[in-house]
Formats: C-alpha cells, structure tokens, sequence
C-alpha cells in the first residue's frame, strides 16, 4: 500500500510569554492508504498539533512532511489549499457547517473547489447523503439538525470528494454514546472504501475502533500498536 502521511523527524515549537514551547518533539510516522489509526494523547500532548501538521494546516519548525507522496516543504500556501481539498477530507467536533448553506450545498462544497459540474456535485452529493441516512434532511439548514445529524453531515462532506485521508478530530465528543456509535461505523465504512482514516482522540472507547493505535505524550510518540 501506498504511504499517505510521512512525517520525518517533525519538530514544531511556538513562541510563548514563558519562551519556546516545543509542541512536538522529533516525530516520525508513515501511514499508508487504507489503514485505520487513532492518535491519543491528554491535553497539551502534542496530538492536535500533529493533526494540524498533517493536515497541511500548520507548517512544522523543522523536519519533513509528505502527504500523499509530495513534499510539504517548498509548496505555497495556495499549493496547500490544494493539496488539502484533494487529498484531506477534515472531520471536526464542532462540525463546522456552514449556517447559510443547506445540508445538500455543504457536502457539494468541496466538489465545486474541485471544478466538478454542478448536476455531477448534486448527484455525488445526494449518493453520499444517502450513504449515512440523511438524504431526507438533504434541504435542511444545520441549524435544524441534531448533533448527530450535524456530525453526519460533515462526514459526508469529508468524504464527498473521495479524498485519500480522513482526519477527525474529537468526532464523538459532543454526541451521546449510541450516535457516537454509529459516527464510528460510519468511519469503518469509509476506510473499507479506500480511505485512510486518523482518529485524534482522548478516549480510549473512541481509539478502541482504530486498527493501529499511536499515543503521544509531551510531543513525542510513545506508543505505536497494531492490533
């Protein structure tokens, strides 16, 4: 299998008051298409770091990035914003739908960033909306969803332009446990497509779901396990 993510001895430190805070530590981790892994850590760990870095959203203080097998490192933020559209479909707990925009309009957005003709965006639309029982809601504003309705709704989006890495953050954290259940069926389904699906989380129920299970603490891995 093909490697998607490729970090190679990523360090990434912030300037604070108290002086530089090292964020993460050296980190070295390769994930290839089609593997399910969760990243675990309590706050302050380094994990969302991570995830920022590996979705193309936040540029390391040294080391090495690949996604999808191109180099981060000497690619504009325009190239990023490119990269990230075809290649990373992002999964947050606060859904980040946007309001003025139906369900249906949401989940086409990332195909219309693509170029994709508006009857092939609605169609692809409705298919994924289908895919996780939301196709009656398909007109719907967010603010007439539930919280798993919403969350529903951005996995749809993340997924719609069959992008090669799902990243979710925390995307069980604001629904009860039997939705939760369900989100995390929905992300099972979604990597036995193709897709390779990375889970940043603090509970171990929701890690518990992921093939490979990877623990930061204080921004360096501390455990990688298959299982």
């Amino acid at each position: 299998m093909e490697d998607v993510v490729v970090l190679e001895n990523v360090r990434k430190s912030y300037g604070m008051k108290e002086g530089v805070v090292e964020a993460l530590s050296g980190v070295s981790l390769v994930i290839k298409r089609g593997e399910y892994a969760s990243i675990m850590g309590p706050s302050g760990s380094g994990k969302s770091t991570c995830m920022n870095i590996i979705g193309c959203l936040d540029r390391p203080t040294s080391g090495r990035v690949l996604i999808d097998g191109r180099d981060t490192r000497f690619m504009s933020e325009q190239a990023l914003a490119v990269l990230r559209n075809r290649t990373v479909g992002f999964v947050f707990q606060q859904y980040h739908l946007l309001p003025s925009m139906t369900v249906l309009e949401n989940v086409m957005l990332p195909l219309r960033y693509q170029g994709v003709e508006k009857r092939r965006r609605k169609e692809r639309a409705r298919e994924i909306l289908s895919r996780v029982s939301l196709d009656s809601r398909a007109s719907h504003y967010p603010a007439e969803l539930s919280g798993g309705q919403k969350q529903r709704a951005a996995i749809a989006r993340a997924v719609a332009a069959g992008p090669k890495i799902i990243l979710a953050d925390e995307p069980t954290g604001a629904l009860d446990s039997e939705t939760g259940a369900l989100v995390l069926e929905l992300f099972k389904d979604v990597n036995e497509r193709g897709a390779a699906v990375i889970l940043v989380t603090h509970d171990a129920k929701v890690a518990a779901a992921a093939r490979r299970r990877i623990r930061i603490f204080d921004g360096k891995i501390a455990e990688d396990v298959f299982v």
